[in-house]
């Protein structure tokens, strides 16, 4: 199983988005088929475009977040937003399981 560190976002406007991405983060958010509250969280920018890690987001699998209060959550990837022309991710879609 996957495993990636992220930390919990607290500020969820356009400009503090923008600011991330500056910063090498990529926003993403956590969503649950409950009725339990969505998550807004970010990521690592070169956790998430290593290699290994880029390889196994294609493949569906499951991916354990690690969040900056020792939470560990099982998510899914739902979808993954690219930059028009950059190979990067700007935003990232997660479901938990």
């Amino acid at each position: 199983m996957l495993t990636i560190k992220a930390n919990l976002r607290i500020h969820k406007k356009k400009s503090a988005t923008r600011r991330l991405r500056k910063q090498n983060k990529c926003p993403a958010i956590i969503y649950s088929k409950d009725n339990e509250q969505s998550l807004s969280i970010m990521l690592n920018q070169n956790d998430i475009l290593h290699p290994d890690i880029v390889a196994q987001l294609y493949k569906n699998n499951l991916i354990l977040l690690f969040l900056e209060n020792k939470k560990s959550i099982t998510v899914k990837i739902q979808e993954i937003q690219y930059h028009p022309f950059k190979p990067k991710p700007i935003h990232i879609d997660f479901i938990r399981i």
